[in-house]
């Protein structure tokens, strides 16, 4: 288990296979697990406004966006305090991350398919 008990987690992803995959995981990470997924940037963004995340998973590409250059601007000041893992099927790109304290990554979505995976991930980064 993660060093934390219990976590608010947000999956910014358009793709709800992905969504529900990695929902499923974090159950077996936390005791209790709390997961607000969002199809859109602007969709997390109010959400984010009425509540607080401990971790966020944002994907690389989120129409009409096509990368984390374009997102991380506008997802890491709505995440507050919470740690970002950009997730993505793509991880040649290269994201300059100097500008962001709680911001790691990009990691390919396919190594993170099992709880052990993810769990070392999280325990790294959070």
């Amino acid at each position: 288990m993660a060093s934390k008990a219990s976590v608010a987690v947000a999956i910014i992803d358009d793709d709800p296979v992905e969504t529900d995959i990695l929902s499923i995981l974090m159950s077996e990470v936390f005791d209790e697990v709390n997961v607000a997924s969002f199809t859109t940037v602007n969709a997390f963004l109010d959400g984010a406004r009425k509540d607080s995340f401990d971790l966020v998973f944002l994907d690389r590409r989120l129409p009409p966006y096509a990368s984390f250059d374009e997102t991380l601007p506008l997802v890491a000041p709505a995440a507050g305090d919470a740690a970002i893992l950009l997730i993505t099927a793509h991880t040649f790109e290269k994201v300059d991350l100097t500008r962001y304290d709680r911001v790691a990554g990009p990691f390919a979505k396919l190594d993170l398919m099992t709880p052990e995976d993810l769990k070392v991930l999280i325990e790294r980064h959070m």
